[in-house]
């Protein structure tokens, strides 16, 4: 059996346990909230697991962005497919929160990430907008979605996996071409 995980991100109120719940067949609060050292608070960490194929489960774990709850991130390095930011697109609260966490993201690993704008409305900033104000790298990385929509929440991982599968290509032909250099 393989396990695969997936960390659902972003700041509060932005959607992570409602898209956890729209993909996941189980949902579950860890018991107790989880406390930094780093800062003078705590938060609740949801579970979610849905079957992919009967030897493989996909774990979704959805906690705050905020930097001091990092320490967890690296807990979970261990078979991470990838993360999602999720943000409220609708209300745009926490906008400087969400940037601040795509640019973290960035410097601090090389793991495929994408960003859902969650319910964002046809009145407002479309995806190449988006892409260019919250800095995000690439094109694909940008989702708009309603997480709440289990078709929408699951072309998100969709979108993932292939922003992944990309990146580990990339990867590879720089190791290829590496290698022919040094030759």
């Amino acid at each position: 059996m393989k396990l695969v995980n997936v960390i659902v991100t972003g700041s509060k109120s932005s959607g992570k346990s409602t898209f956890l719940k729209s993909l996941s067949q189980h949902v579950f609060t860890a018991p107790e909230e989880i406390s930094s050292e780093k800062a003078d608070s705590s938060c609740a960490v949801e579970y979610g697991r849905m079957q992919v194929n009967p030897d493989t489960f996909l774990y979704l774990v959805a906690l705050s962005g905020n930097e001091s709850f990092q320490f967890i991130w690296e807990r979970l390095a261990n078979g991470l497919l990838g993360f999602v930011v999720v943000f409220d697109a609708k209300g745009r609260t926490n906008e400087t929160e969400t940037k601040e966490l795509i640019r973290r993201l960035k410097n601090l690993t090389d793991t495929p990430f994408v960003v859902v704008f969650n319910r964002l409305g046809s009145d407002q900033a479309k995806p190449a907008e988006l892409k260019k104000e919250f800095r995000i790298p690439r094109e694909e990385q940008v989702i708009c979605c309603d997480v709440a929509d289990r078709q929408s929440a699951k072309n998100v991982l969709l979108t993932l996996l292939k922003v992944g599968v990309k990146q580990v290509k990339k990867m590879d032909g720089a190791a290829v071409a590496g290698s022919a250099v040094r030759k």
